[in-house]
């Protein structure tokens, strides 16, 4: 998923961290796992997906985001 920028009037990727927020004002929660494996399972209504949270610096694909998305049952 692509955000838009106000300031420079283009669309910029997602990192995990504002995925996460994205999806959190959706309602949905998040379980971290044991052993640090970087990943994060999404859950909302009966329905899950994977969240790879690998730094703050490295935006996410737009596949992988639609794939959340569609998982989630947000697309």
């Amino acid at each position: 998923m692509l955000r838009y920028s106000l300031a420079t009037r283009m669309f910029h990727p997602m990192n995990a961290a504002e995925l996460r927020r994205w999806l959190a004002k959706r309602g949905c929660k998040f379980e971290t796992h044991k052993g640090g494996s970087g990943h994060v399972t999404v859950t909302l209504g009966g329905k899950t997906s994977q969240l790879p949270m690998h730094g703050s610096n490295k935006d996410l694909g737009t596949g992988l985001v639609n794939k959340i998305k569609k998982d989630l049952g947000l697309k």
